[in-house]
């Protein structure tokens, strides 16, 4: 009778000890808020101000990109200092470019430095030019990607034109202050602060990235052979170009599809471009600004998930 009793009393500490240790763990999730940014869409895409050698420029906010893009004249307005010795080879979907590495003495955003998430916390810029057949005749500086922002969680309400930008850690689960409700979508992360996400269209599965950076729905060579169409189908949709960082346009065409399944949500008859392009990490849709424009949208690259906030 005393060792049960002990053997209680002992199993009752364990579980108190289970239950404040996980107390503990709900406590230590941390989310701090760093800055909020105003964003405006110029040419289909969010834009914000980022200062560069304490001058203020228009950045796209692009989380498609994994190296953030200077254009030569920026870097002449912001004189800013060419590496020697290091350089770049970016890859768009309109093919390669590779320029001497910019380096700001400073680069800011929203009043928080900015550092790439690498050894030695730099804050280099690949220098080259921007979409020809959108961006190229608007004042815009450059693309601000994933090797910055992903030190971040962000916050992205384009309807309200604004950025906000957390500091996350010990966090997991539904955990976010906004006051209404959101679904989650668990992410996977290919490459590092790269989130790829589940998604079916007309019942296929396929992996899909928000791209902020991308005016457009984009289905690509990968998700093409996915859903199996064909030069031929393709040729009876309206036509078009689309250019990404490079100064070759490629040709694409609008195919309607029955269902498109992000989520919980459906949305019914989608129009998605189709070109035959390949990005890395290897991806079968885009979703750009047709979808983000409507939508406030955290991208948690803390937790690796996408929350999305309903009635959108």
């Amino acid at each position: 009778m005393h060792w049960l009793r002990r053997r209680s009393i002992f199993l009752a500490g364990a579980l108190a000890a289970v239950l404040a240790s996980g107390e503990r763990v709900k406590a230590a999730c941390v989310i701090a808020h760093q800055a909020d940014v105003p964003v405006q869409i110029v040419a289909g895409v969010p834009v914000v101000g980022v200062e560069v050698n304490g001058v203020t420029l228009p950045f796209v906010l692009d989380t498609g990109a994994q190296r953030s893009l200077v254009t030569v004249a920026a870097v002449g307005r912001a004189a800013l200092r060419l590496d020697d010795w290091a350089s770049t080879t970016i890859k768009g979907i309109s093919g390669y470019e590779r320029h001497r590495n910019a380096d700001p003495a400073s680069l800011m955003l929203g009043g928080i430095a900015l550092r790439r998430r690498t050894v030695a916390g730099d804050s280099t810029l690949t220098v080259g030019p921007l979409p020809q057949s959108a961006l190229a005749n608007h004042d815009i500086a450059g693309l601000l990607g994933v090797d910055f922002l992903g030190g971040f969680d962000l916050d992205l309400d384009i309807p309200h034109g604004l950025l906000s930008l957390y500091r996350v850690s010990g966090c997991a689960g539904r955990f976010l202050p906004w006051p209404s409700g959101y679904e989650a979508i668990a992410a996977s992360a290919p490459i590092r602060d790269v989130l790829t996400i589940p998604v079916g269209l007309d019942g296929v599965p396929l992996r899909a990235e928000i791209d902020s950076g991308s005016a457009i729905w984009l289905l690509t060579a990968s998700g093409i052979s996915r859903m199996g169409l064909s030069a031929e189908v393709l040729a009876h949709d309206p036509g078009g170009s689309v250019s990404g960082v490079g100064r070759f346009a490629v040709a694409m065409h609008r195919h309607r599809f029955g269902t498109l399944r992000i989520g919980a949500e459906r949305i019914a008859t989608p129009v998605v471009w189709a070109a035959p392009v390949h990005v890395l990490p290897v991806v079968d849709l885009l979703l750009g600004g047709d979808w983000l424009r409507q939508r406030r949208v955290w991208f948690s690259y803390a937790t690796s998930q996408i929350f999305v906030a309903m009635g959108g």
